[in-house]
């Protein structure tokens, strides 16, 4: 017996989809290009969120200084386009060829490296490429251009996702501009959502950025009231109050006499200029002494608590720099801070944030080759086969020591190192001196093929010399002679 689940998803069942055709679509909502929301605060909603991301980055200090060293090392890896294996001299023409057109752009390959990795932070990140005429003919690039996420007003996507450009508002004349997708530099982060507009770093941080400013704000408040209270004026506000009622004063007179104090109330910012001048008068008793009281009639007291609090802000405050700085992978800028943590965490804090920066690398070099190195072989009309691919050292916390001691380690087991050895160079990198080159080894075999004796011609082998005499002659074969003798 059918069941009702069944009968209402009989008809979807029933029909055929082709396996080379899409059958569901992105779960984000896009109407007329513009990306639909489900954020509850206004300031993460629209072209507004991408201003609060900005006042992060400049306003809280961990955040700025966070991303500024993941973006120094992520440029630090040299790049190289090789070309694919048994190509022979034309794929490594064809990769000349590219990297010329990659690395001597008007913009620093390492410039457009770090703009492309900001991907994670912001969510994605979009650069517009230009091409021109190389000397030799061939189709190389001009430049590779950021377009601010902010500028970028309207997507055009497809129903199942896919993106074919965008339309971004200048903020010069508010002009819309179509930037096709097929000459353009696209990352996107969509490991949490499937929005053009991915979901980045920043997103998570705001929150806590919002909270950290906050603490520090109320700890500069505590700074500023002196870390102990709020000012308290007192002063005989009623009995000027009479005297304007009966005549005797005028109310601006009343006024320019309590003005003072409302200013010092007003402005009670600790400075070198904070001081009052109060009247010495004391209030006197009413009967017929009239004897003078110890209560002033203007004074100036703070309304203080039994301790203060900036001990416990300090630590909610530090409580949030630690979550910021542990969602950004940058812990390790914090180890020691408090007198404590140990080499071996420090190290271990930066291996993984090293790994973070081998897989960011990885992403770029895939969504390079896709985007720059695609259209400069279609432009060019060079054969799929000997497209060839970009590579980038790895990220390695490296101890010249260690590395040291393993090489010696494998010359005592018997694999000696040789001047050409590519190990030395790298080890001599490390410690930032200069490469042994082709020509200074060249110069020594030189020197020392100069520098070794002539060797000496070798001695023939010396005759034996036969003895005087027949008597030790061997005897050998009896001749004709012989016989005509006998």
């Amino acid at each position: 017996m059918a069941s009702f689940l069944d009968n209402i998803l009989a008809p979807f069942r029933r029909k055929r989809v082709s396996p080379t055709k899409r059958a569901g679509t992105i779960g984000t909502a896009v109407h007329g290009g513009y990306v639909q929301s489900v954020e509850d605060n206004s300031d993460l909603t629209g072209r507004k969120k991408f201003e609060t991301y900005s006042e992060m980055l400049v306003g809280v200090s961990i955040i700025g200084a966070g991303v500024r060293y993941f973006l120094n090392l992520i440029s630090k890896p040299e790049w190289t386009v090789e070309p694919p294996e048994d190509s022979g001299d034309a794929g490594q023409e064809i990769a000349d060829k590219i990297a010329e057109a990659v690395f001597k752009m008007e913009t620093p390959w390492h410039r457009v490296v770090r703009r492309a990795a900001m991907f994670r932070y912001w969510g994605f990140s979009w650069q517009e490429w230009t091409a021109k005429k190389m000397e030799d003919g061939s189709i190389g690039l001009l430049d590779i251009e950021p377009r601010a996420q902010k500028t970028i007003e309207r997507w055009d996507l497809d129903e199942d996702g896919t993106v074919h450009g965008v339309v971004q508002r200048s903020p010069q004349t508010m002009r819309e501009h179509y930037i096709p997708r097929a000459k353009s530099v696209y990352l996107v982060d969509d490991s949490l959502n499937d929005s053009p507009e991915g979901l980045g770093l920043f997103r998570h941080m705001a929150e806590l950025s919002r909270q950290l400013l906050r603490m520090e704000q109320l700890e500069g408040w505590g700074y500023e009231l002196d870390c102990r209270g709020m000012p308290i004026a007192r002063g005989p506000f009623s009995e000027l109050q009479a005297m304007v009622d009966a005549g005797e004063m005028t109310e601006e007179k009343r006024a320019s006499i309590e003005q003072p104090m409302k200013d010092f109330i007003e402005n009670h910012v600790q400075s070198p200029q904070r001081g009052l001048f109060l009247d010495s008068m004391t209030y006197t008793t009413e009967d017929e002494k009239g004897a003078p009281s110890s209560i002033y009639k203007w004074t100036m007291d703070l309304l203080k608590a039994g301790s203060t609090n900036l001990g416990d802000l300090n630590k909610t405050i530090q409580r949030k720099v630690r979550e910021i700085a542990r969602i950004m992978g940058v812990e390790t800028l914090l180890v020691g801070e408090t007198g404590s943590g140990s080499l071996a965490m420090a190290r271990d804090k930066s291996n993984n944030f090293a790994l973070i920066i081998d897989s960011t690398l990885k992403e770029l070099a895939e969504q390079f080759e896709k985007d720059i190195i695609d259209p400069l072989m279609a432009l060019n009309g060079w054969p799929e086969d000997l497209k060839p691919t970009l590579k980038t050292e790895k990220i390695q916390h490296r101890e010249v020591t260690e590395i040291t001691q393993a090489l010696a380690d494998m010359a005592n087991a018997g694999a000696m190192l040789t001047p050409e050895d590519p190990a030395i160079n790298a080890v001599r990198d490390l410690l930032g001196i200069p490469k042994i080159t082709e020509e200074m080894m060249q110069q020594d075999r030189i020197d020392a093929s100069l520098d070794d004796p002539e060797p000496e011609p070798p001695v023939p082998p010396k005759e034996e010399e036969q003895p005087e005499g027949d008597e030790d002659m061997p005897e050998g074969p009896a001749t004709d002679g012989d016989e005509k003798d006998k």
